[in-house]
C-alpha cells in the first residue's frame, strides 16, 4: 500500500513481479525525472505515464537489460512532450529547491550546479548518480555509445568541479 501523501498511482495486477519492481524503483524514477527536467511538479505524472506503458508491455519490459532505464527514458520523453505543450520554461532555481527540501546546503549547491549543466550532461549525471544506473545503462537510456556516456559524464564532472570551486572561493 502507499503511504499517506505518496502520489503513486495504484497499479493492480495479478503479476506480482510488476508490483514488486514498481515499488522498488518508483521513487528513484520520480527523483531522476525531477532533477533531469527541473520540473518536479510534472515528474510524478510523467513517471506514472511511463509506468503505465511499462505495465502494458510488462512481458517485454521485464526481459530488458534495465527496465528501470527504459521507464526513465519513457518518463523523460513524456516530460519533454508536456514541456512542449505548455511552452513555458519554469525558473530552475525555484523548481529545484522545492525538489530538494530535504537536502543540506552543500547538496543544494551541487544540484543547482547540476541544473545549470546542458540538458544531456544533466540527464547523464542524474541517470548515473540519482537513478544509480551503470554507464552502460546511461548510454542505453540516452541512446548513445558507452564511450559517449563516459565522455559526457567526464565533461559534466569537470564542469561541476569548476562551478563548485568558483562558488566556494
Amino acid at each position: 500500500m502507499t503511504k499517506e501523501g505518496d502520489e503513486r498511482s495504484v497499479v493492480k495486477t495479478n503479476d506480482s513481479s510488476f508490483s514488486v519492481w514498481y515499488d522498488s524503483v518508483f521513487t528513484s524514477v520520480v527523483r531522476s525525472v525531477a532533477f533531469a527536467t527541473r520540473d518536479p511538479s510534472n515528474a510524478v505524472d510523467a513517471a506514472n505515464d511511463a509506468f503505465l506503458k511499462a505495465f502494458e508491455r510488462w512481458d517485454r519490459v521485464q526481459a530488458m537489460d534495465s527496465p528501470k532505464a527504459w521507464v526513465i527514458r519513457v518518463a523523460l520523453n513524456q516530460s519533454k512532450r508536456h514541456w512542449r505543450r505548455r511552452q513555458v520554461e519554469q525558473g530552475s532555481t525555484q523548481s529545484l529547491q522545492s525538489a530538494c527540501r530535504d537536502l543540506d546546503e552543500r547538496d543544494i549547491a551541487l544540484w543547482l550546479a547540476v541544473s545549470a549543466l546542458p540538458p544531456r550532461q544533466r540527464e547523464a549525471v542524474v541517470l548515473k548518480y540519482v537513478a544509480d544506473l551503470s554507464e552502460r545503462e546511461v548510454a542505453a537510456t540516452l541512446k548513445i555509445s558507452t564511450g559517449g556516456a563516459s565522455a559526457l559524464l567526464a565533461k559534466a564532472r569537470e564542469s561541476l568541479r569548476k562551478s563548485l570551486e568558483s562558488s566556494h572561493g
